[in-house]
């Protein structure tokens, strides 16, 4: 079983055609919405359209996605509900989880606008140290991923802001999870995007430096 999980703050601006996109891909799925108190209509256009709705501790979107993470036992997938990434192929997360401990959203291409010229520059940076730091080329900032039950209880996530997929994407490497990278298309972002460049770069660079040189308990091989 996955449970589609969908981290919301003021996004009534594709939250409605985000949990179509689901339906239509995955049929009767199980999704969550974990709210940030959004201010717009979120929270209900997500209810008029039958989807479970709970609410964060206001610390962060990585404690967000925490929480929904305890709300479920089911493998997840995870996506920002922002119109930038492709939703129509959660099909292929879904199915990827079957074999894989962790999917990504690889982020390969990009529209133009989605990415303004200094935040891809910090974007392609992050992407080298992370490789720099773990011997791996993986993508540490997409916000389009998967993971499995397993995967979660292993990697004992505490990000509580938007250090979480770097996180995820550390302990991955760290723990020798499987994962399997989705080529995806980047598109720009509808409504204001809430990334600090300076704040939350700087957050990302110290999840990298924390992750690679804390010591991490090993997974249980036998488990799945």
């Amino acid at each position: 079983m996955v449970t589609v999980i969908l981290p919301t703050k003021n996004e009534e601006q594709y939250i409605g055609e985000t949990i179509d996109k689901v339906r239509r891909e995955a049929g009767d799925i199980r999704i969550l919405v974990v709210d940030a108190r959004s201010r717009d209509r979120t929270v209900e256009i997500a209810r008029e359209k039958g989807v479970e709705v709970i609410f964060d501790n206001g610390k962060g979107k990585g404690a967000a996605l925490c929480m929904a993470f305890e709300h479920t036992m089911d493998d997840v997938v995870f996506v920002d509900p922002d119109a930038t990434y492709p939703v129509e192929r959660i099909g292929e997360f879904i199915r990827a989880l079957e074999e894989a401990d962790t999917v990504i959203g690889e982020r390969v291409s990009f529209s133009d606008g989605a990415i303004p010229g200094p935040l891809r520059l910090g974007d392609t940076v992050s992407r080298a140290l992370f490789r720099l730091l773990f011997g791996r080329w993986l993508d540490n900032l997409s916000g389009f991923r998967g993971l499995s039950r397993r995967s979660i209880e292993m990697m004992r996530l505490e990000s509580p802001g938007f250090g979480i997929e770097t996180e995820i994407t550390a302990k991955t490497a760290r723990l020798s999870l499987s994962v399997r990278n989705i080529p995806i298309h980047y598109m720009p972002r509808r409504g204001k995007s809430k990334f600090d460049p300076v704040r939350d770069g700087l957050c990302v660079v110290l999840s990298m430096c924390k992750w690679r040189f804390r010591k991490l308990k090993q997974p249980d091989r036998t488990a799945r």
